[in-house]
């Protein structure tokens, strides 16, 4: 009866995490370039349970009785990295990957990657995310400079990533994937962090564009009201297991 009680919440703590992923994703249903998550669930492993010191007809008893699970557990959070679609914007800082891979852009704690090409030029004439983090190209950062400002020219940024202004070839935009991208780790402002290094791959760059994420705000919502329904199942096997316990500690105790 106890692990009863115990299967059961180990099921609540599952839901619970279950919720705050989806709630999350709704959160970001809006967030260019954002990719939700699933939480991959699993059984703890089975016990063999058997009779320990049993004596029928005055004979040791020990047989096996079966296996049993304790209960399920969040194994693993599983990023979908399926591509969303395309948002056409018109501005000529914006950018969206056609296919697999990831800007990379030059943070303080280093290199850090992301799906969102919101990008905008500050005021020396840099490439950068709306947090101020520098752009790669395959030159290092992406430097369009000061005169850019008083050239009267736009920035081009043809299929392949290459970008020009004017007549003069600045750089390449750097999009690169991972032989595993389950490894990524999100952190803050949308950027994802890797130990191993990045592999360029030739995606095709749309300028004008941007990625919309890729949560379905639907979804998410009958998401929400099976997680609670899951959950108030399990809360309401934990009562009738406190109730069992209460009525048999009350007949012992008559007894």
């Amino acid at each position: 009866m106890i692990r009863g009680l115990y299967t059961a919440a180990t099921a609540m703590n599952v839901q619970m995490t279950r919720m705050d992923l989806v709630s999350n994703d709704l959160a970001n249903v809006n967030t260019t370039g954002y990719k939700k998550d699933f939480a991959v669930i699993s059984s703890f492993e089975e016990e063999l349970l058997y009779r320990m010191k049993d004596i029928e007809n005055n004979k040791p008893n020990n047989k096996t009785i079966g296996y049993i699970s304790p209960g399920a557990r969040v194994e693993d959070i599983y990023t979908q990295f399926t591509q969303a679609s395309f948002m056409e914007t018109g501005d000529l800082n914006n950018f969206a990957i056609e296919g697999e891979g990831f800007f990379q852009v030059q943070t303080p704690n280093g290199l850090r990657y992301t799906r969102d090409g919101n990008f905008s030029i500050n005021e020396v004439g840099s490439l950068v995310t709306k947090e101020g983090y520098a752009v790669m190209g395959e030159n290092g950062p992406i430097e369009l400079g000061q005169e850019f400002f008083s050239s009267n020219t736009d920035m081009v940024v043809d299929r392949t990533g290459n970008i020009r202004v004017g007549l003069e070839n600045i750089d390449k935009l750097v999009v690169v994937n991972f032989e595993e991208p389950q490894a990524l780790l999100k952190q803050g402002d949308n950027l994802y962090i890797s130990e191993e290094e990045g592999i360029p791959v030739n995606s095709r760059i749309h300028q004008g564009y941007l990625e919309v994420s890729n949560v379905n705000a639907v979804e998410a919502m009958v998401d929400m009201i099976t997680i609670s329904r899951a959950y108030e199942m399990s809360q309401k096997m934990i009562q009738v297991h406190d109730q069992l316990l209460g009525k048999a500690v009350t007949e012992i105790g008559k007894a």
